[in-house]
């Protein structure tokens, strides 16, 4: 699929800046404790198939098949480079995951096919308009029952952390971000159609607060 440049962020905005996004990730946000969090946070613990949406350097998505060894793990994402890196740490680490270039809001997968979808930081590069078509994606290629849970920047726990956030806006945008930062993920999630929408956590993190929102399909 041929993504044209003028619509996509890169994971850091820049493209020269891909190659520290794991150091600078985990030096900064916290990134083990919140995407465990997750993970935790699943409910079906024998899934057969795992999608991570925006998967990026393949983090998430490699924690989540040493935890899954038997289901069958699926990321995408729409940055060569990031895939790239996705690729060599997947290779490294002796794991089958496969990977494919893609939009979030153009899943290459056919309807009810995943028990479980994840994606973390990935939502926010996107505008309101696309953020809702992702999620309506994200719910069609879940199984009826099927969970999603979401990972990304939410409502600043503190004025202080707000202030932080300015950071993050300004390498990533402030039209796309300002869903993010009123605490409207919740309400987006239910507009698109899933039920049981409930954020399970708020961490603080050096740049701002991370939400974890559970829900399901009906």
């Amino acid at each position: 699929m041929k993504i044209k440049k003028s619509n996509y962020i890169p994971a850091l905005k820049y493209n020269w800046l891909t190659r520290f996004y794991d150091s600078l990730i985990s030096k900064f946000l916290r990134e083990k404790e919140w995407k465990k969090l997750l993970i935790v946070s699943i409910i079906n613990q024998n899934p057969e198939k795992i999608l991570d949406v925006g998967c990026g350097t393949a983090t998430l998505t490699t924690m989540l098949q040493k935890v899954f060894p038997a289901a069958y793990l699926t990321g995408i994402d729409g940055d060569d480079k990031i895939l790239a890196i996705a690729d060599k740490k997947i290779k490294e680490a002796k794991l089958n995951i496969d990977l494919n270039k893609a939009l979030s809001f153009k899943l290459p997968f056919a309807d009810d096919y995943f028990d479980v979808v994840v994606s973390s930081l990935m939502l926010h590069h996107l505008s309101d308009e696309d953020k809702q078509k992702t999620l309506h994606e994200i719910l069609r290629v879940l199984k009826p029952g099927g969970q999603f849970v979401i990972a990304d920047w939410g409502k600043p726990n503190s004025i202080f952390i707000r202030w932080l956030f300015y950071i993050v806006q300004l390498l990533d945008g402030f039209s796309t971000t300002n869903s993010n930062v009123k605490g409207l993920l919740p309400s987006m999630i239910i507009d698109a159609g899933f039920v049981a929408v409930k954020e399970l956590q708020r961490i603080p993190t050096i740049l701002g607060s991370i939400s974890i929102v559970s829900s399901k399909k009906p």
